[in-house]
Formats: structure tokens, sequence, C-alpha cells
């Protein structure tokens, strides 16, 4: 009777506590609905309830201000054409006068080739945010903007010194900008190292090597050549410090903040940098610290601190800039992409450990070629047959090996299936995109769902985790319902 009575006890004060609360939200929802309307339509008795609430009404006013505050940060500005060439000018001539100048660059330098931002109006937290559902593209495709090249020729011109960079998408290096004068604080998408070697082993690859990996996982599924452990990707997800010496170069870019009179940023809302007080000298009194120069749409943390913000687009302001010193920015050639000679090619049992599309050099343009007319063009139906023909010949699986060595052209878009034999390989379709380049694909990897982009896993993680929690709760339930009925 003790201990019913005192869950009964216990029970009478979880209700009273709930109908509490309960009572407190109408109480809120009302005096919410009462400071919607005019003063001069509201009733005496909404007026005496008004005056009987200080604290509600101060705290939905304080809330309609923050949230007033929000949506102001979140709106984008663009100057006007004269305001911005004046802002640029005033950019040129300190950028002429400093003596050491580092540049910290976000995921704004990168979104005119196609790769979303973060907090823009169709960024992927935005989009998180209002439940809406992200694009998922494969970021290898995208190429260096007009603004990476810009900071690649203004390196080589020893304008600015060094670049701090936030992005995973690998842009700057296949710019051509020199490894010592680059600081990839979150990692590179093209980049896989081996933990266990000294000095530190890195391949760098033609695909995005985080398929496989996420928050807390960066085993990527293949192996160091020298002393064969598993590789890890280079990423650093929300909640991870990045340790690797490289691509992080931490030291190289706390040595350029030592040094630097001036910090230009580029694309970045300083969310995340601002965290980082190496960056910004934060020991030193105000005076002594580098001046700061932001480039963003956005309001960022740093505006206060800042001798100038610029609100544009990166790619209009470094076009405006680059025109005001007079240097001529080289368009990008994918054909010299330095990635193509810095790049370990796969081999042949590794092929399977992927399903991203690889790198290749820009194909042929018939048009360019007089001497190859339409007609002699095969049709993708006649390329498959050819392929078949040749295959009919290969009886085993090490003259299909030799085969596939004899056949460079043969780039796989997506996963091939496990070549162990010709017949395996007949399966997949041939489609001859030009004279010389074949691309193959997979029927049956065709029909798989798309998955979650690897450098995405920044903005996912915690989706893919709850996943896995409930699919592995899922298998032991019925584990649990089959050892019931056993």
């Amino acid at each position: 009777m003790a201990e019913r009575s005192r869950r009964q006890l216990k029970k009478n004060q979880d209700l009273e506590r709930i109908l509490c609360l309960e009572k407190e939200r109408a109480r809120l929802r009302t005096v919410r609905k009462i400071l919607k309307k005019p003063c001069e339509s509201r009733t005496d008795e909404e007026a005496q309830i008004l005056l009987d609430a200080p604290h509600l009404v101060s705290q939905i006013e304080g809330n309609s201000v923050r949230l007033k505050c929000l949506k102001d940060r979140a709106q984008e500005i663009i100057d006007e054409e004269d305001i911005l060439s004046t802002k640029c000018a005033e950019l040129v001539k300190a950028m002429k006068e400093s003596s050491y100048t580092v540049v910290y660059t976000g995921a704004g330098i990168s979104t005119s080739a196609d790769i979303p931002d973060y907090r823009g109006p169709d960024g992927v937290w935005t989009l998180l945010q209002k439940g809406k559902e992200i694009s998922l593209t494969d970021l290898s495709t995208a190429e260096p903007t007009f603004t990476h090249m810009a900071l690649k020729k203004l390196h080589k011109e020893r304008i600015i010194h060094h670049i701090v960079s936030q992005n995973c998408d690998g842009l700057h290096v296949r710019s051509g900008l020199p490894k010592s004068a680059l600081s990839e604080l979150h990692g590179n998408m093209f980049i896989e190292v081996c933990p266990k070697c000294k000095p530190l082993k890195q391949y760098i690859r033609l695909f995005d090597v985080t398929e496989k990996t996420s928050l807390h996982r960066h085993k990527t599924g293949r192996f160091c050549k020298k002393c064969n452990s598993e590789l890890n990707d280079t990423i650093v997800h929300f909640g991870e410090k990045g340790t690797l010496p490289w691509p992080m170069n931490w030291k190289g870019a706390v040595k350029a903040v030592e040094k630097a009179d001036l910090i230009i940023c580029l694309g970045t809302s300083l969310k995340v940098l601002r965290r980082y007080p190496g960056l910004w000298r934060t020991d030193q009194p105000h005076n002594k610290r580098p001046k700061l120069y932001i480039v963003n749409l956005q309001w960022t943390p740093k505006d206060t601190q800042a001798t100038l913000k610029i609100h544009g687009k990166c790619d209009d302001v470094m076009k405006k800039v680059m025109s005001v010193f007079g240097i001529c920015v080289p368009a990008y050639e994918k054909e010299k992409d330095p990635i193509f000679q810095l790049a370990t090619p796969l081999l042949l049992d590794e092929v399977s450990t992927t399903t991203k599309l690889l790198l290749t050099k820009s194909e042929l343009d018939i048009k360019e070629i007089p001497s190859i007319s339409s007609d002699s063009i095969e049709s993708p139906e006649q390329a498959q047959n050819k392929l078949k023909a040749e295959l009919e010949n290969i009886s085993n699986s090490q003259d299909l090996g030799d085969y596939l060595k004899s056949k460079p052209d043969l780039q796989p878009c997506i996963r091939l299936l496990d070549i162990t034999s010709a017949e395996s390989l007949i399966k997949l379709n041939a489609e001859k995109l030009d004279a010389i380049t074949y691309f193959i694909k997979s029927e049956v990897a065709q029909i798989e769902k798309p998955k979650l982009m690897g450098w995405y896993g920044k903005g996912c993680a915690k989706w893919k985790k709850s996943n896995r929690k409930r699919a592995s709760s899922c298998k032991r339930q019925k584990t649990e319902v089959v050892d019931s009925t056993l």
C-alpha cells in the first residue's frame, strides 16, 4: 500500500506539472495573439492580461527582435556598381601597401562552379533547416573558378603569400597553387593518407575518396602500398579536429598569420574560422593585428572589426581587382590540370572500391577534326557489338587483365561489376563518345539508389548516424523475435 501511494503521489505531481506547463503555453499563445493587434484595437480585458504578464511580454518581444536580426543577417546584399568599384580600388591599394598578405577562402568562391555553399539562400544548412532535400551532385566534375585562377596568379606575382581554405573541393590544388602556399584546414576530397607511415604518405586520386566515410569513420577501403595499412580520408567533419600535417598545414597557416599585415576573407561567413584564435592573433592588441578586408554577401561576426566590408560576389570583385592591377588571368585548361600529374592511379583490384566518376582530360572535339566525318563514327550499339566480339576470344581472367591494360581509353563512369571473366564484362554497356573515348556503364549500378556524397557528410553525418542506429535496432529486434520463437 505504501509503494502504491508513493507511485500515485508521483503521478499526481507529474500530472500537475504537465497541466501547469500547458496552462502557461496557452497563456503565452494568448499574449502573443494580443501583441499582434494594434494598441487601439485592444480591449480593456486584453490590456489587463498584458499588465498581469510582463515577463511573457518581454520574452515575446525579445524573441521577435532576435528573429528579425537573424533574418536581416541572412539577407544577401550587393553593392551598387560604382560603390563596388570604389571599394575594390581601396582593396587593391591595401594589397599594394601590404608586405605580407594572407587570404581566407570559403564556400563562396566555389558557388560559380555549381558547388552549393552552407548558409546562403540555397545553402546546405539553409535547406536542411527548412526541411528540404539537398541536391546530390558529383563535386569532382567542378572546375576552378575565376577566383581560384586569380589567386594562383596573384601568388605567382607575389602579391599574396598564403591561402587558408575551408573548402574540401580541391579546386585550389587543381588551379596550380603550390602545396607550400596552401592550408586546407578541412581536408581535400581527392586525398587519402596512410596514418601509420612516417612521414605521412599521401595518395592523390582522380575521384572523390569520401564515398564510404562519415563522422568518425574515415576508412576508404583501399590500402597503403608501403605498409599495407588501410587508408583514411582527410575530411574534418563538424565535431572533429584536424590533426594531420597535410593537407591541413596548420603550421604554415599560423606562421603566415604571424607575419601578415593584411588578411582578406573571400566568400566565408567566418562562423567557423572565428573559433580558431591562432588565425586572428588575439593575443595582441587591436592596433597590432593585421588589417581585415571581407568580401561576402551576408553578415559575418567579424564585420565590426573589418577595415572594409565589400558586398559582392567573389568572381565580380576579383575581376575588378585584377583589372585595377592590370594582370591578365589565364583561363583554366583541363589538359594542364596538375592533379593528373600528382595522382596515383588505381590498381586493377582497386577499381571496384569506388563508384565515383574518374576525372579525365577533356575529350577530343569531333567538330575540330575535318578528317573525321559523322558517318564514320560508330553508334553505341555498334561499339557494344564490337567490344563483345573482341571479348569472345578472351578465355580467362588473366587475358582479361592484359586486355584492360592495353585499353587505357576504357574509363569506368560508375562502379564496374566484379570482373573475373569475359562474360561479366559483356554484361556492361559500352557507349562510344568519340573516336578514342569509351565510357562503360553498368546496368546493375544504375538501378541502385544514389548515396549521399562524402563531401556532404559534413552536413548530413547526424542523419547517417541515426539511420545506422535505426537499422541496427531493427536487426536486434528481429533477432530477439527469432530467439523467442525458438
